[in-house]
């Protein structure tokens, strides 16, 4: 026990030694002086510089540290230079983006002004074709799904930028202005598929005047001129010179031609929808049964064939083969003309 505790003062002591001689070692070294020979150039003098070794080492140090600064100072100088291009560059973008958001606000309030157009239109063409007309509230709400959120927009609130805010109003004016284009381009179209199954209705059914001339007799009870007695008259009698064209009130099919006991020459035709117009007292038919004509085409011509006072066209309109007032059925009812 005693011999291992004399030993560590030993082995501190050849520690210690060991230290010493290195750094006497060192500093030998570096008190030795480095002698340097400068030709000088004038008549071949040449001139001797002494240095000790560690004067060498200071000035490589300095140097060394010179070196790092000057490209830690350069490094900082074009960073600098990089970050000021970048900011100006910035600048320049945020201006014209300024310019773009003002260029889209007026985009924004012209295609809001054109779908408010476009909705009275529609309002205008839904009460003209009986349909139902949406409440004020659900017309400029529209329609669609849920609105999604852009990412970049929630990298820009996450960032708290001044630029959400602009982005934010843009992007949800869009997006109702998205869902306002949606109804309207449903709602058009649901118009169109209602036009387009009344069109066969509105084509088929009687709207003009068969002829031109002048009301001689009309609808219901008269007295007959030939009995004088009272009695149902079922047509419109148009008074006008022989050979006067007729022509249908309405698209139809020819479902007879020929003389019929007391109407002369007549032509009748089916429009669908239980619907039939008749015509007679004519004196030329150009139509032959199962023959399909459209409304305002020439039929035949205007005559006296038939038990008849002179010269004019008696015209019926039954649906479901009852007779109405042809009237009814004559959209101008002003007085006719030559």
């Amino acid at each position: 026990m005693l011999r291992e505790i004399s030993c560590q003062p030993l082995d501190n002591i050849e520690d210690l030694t060991y230290t010493s001689v290195m750094f006497k070692r060192v500093m030998f070294w570096l008190s030795k002086r480095v002698t340097f020979l400068v030709d000088t150039g004038s008549r071949g003098k040449v001139t001797r510089l002494a240095t000790p070794k560690w004067g060498l080492l200071v000035i490589a140090v300095v140097f060394a540290a010179f070196l790092g600064f000057a490209g830690f100072s350069i490094t900082s100088r074009a960073t600098e230079q990089v970050d000021y291009e970048k900011l100006s560059h910035l600048e320049e973008s945020n201006k014209l983006l300024g310019k773009q958001y003002d260029q889209l606000e007026v985009q924004i309030d012209s295609l809001n002004m054109m779908l408010g157009l476009l909705g009275r239109h529609d309002l205008q063409l839904r009460v003209r074709a009986n349909m139902e007309v949406l409440p004020s509230d659900v017309r400029k709400l529209g329609i669609g799904g849920k609105e999604q959120t852009d990412n970049e927009l929630l990298a820009l609130r996450k960032t708290k930028s001044k630029q959400y805010q602009n982005v934010a109003e843009i992007s949800g004016t869009v997006n109702e202005l998205l869902r306002k284009a949606r109804y309207q381009k449903e709602s058009f179209t649901e118009i169109k598929d209602k036009l387009t199954e009344n069109k066969h209705l509105r084509d088929h059914t009687p709207s003009i005047r068969p002829c031109n001339g002048w009301q001689c007799s009309g609808f219901g009870y008269r007295i007959d001129p030939f009995t004088k007695r009272p009695r149902m008259h079922n047509g419109l009698d148009i008074s006008n010179v022989p050979g006067t064209p007729i022509v249908a009130s309405a698209d139809g099919v020819v479902s007879y031609t020929g003389a019929r006991s007391g109407y002369g020459l007549c032509v009748k035709l089916d429009h669908g929808n239980e619907i039939e117009t008749f015509y007679a007292h004519l004196s030329g038919i150009y139509v032959k049964p199962g023959e399909r004509v459209e409304r305002g085409q020439v039929i035949a011509i205007m005559g006296a064939s038939g038990r008849s006072t002179g010269t004019h066209l008696h015209y019926e309109v039954r649906v479901g083969g009852k007779a109405v007032n042809p009237l009814n059925y004559i959209i101008d009812e002003t007085e006719f003309s030559f």
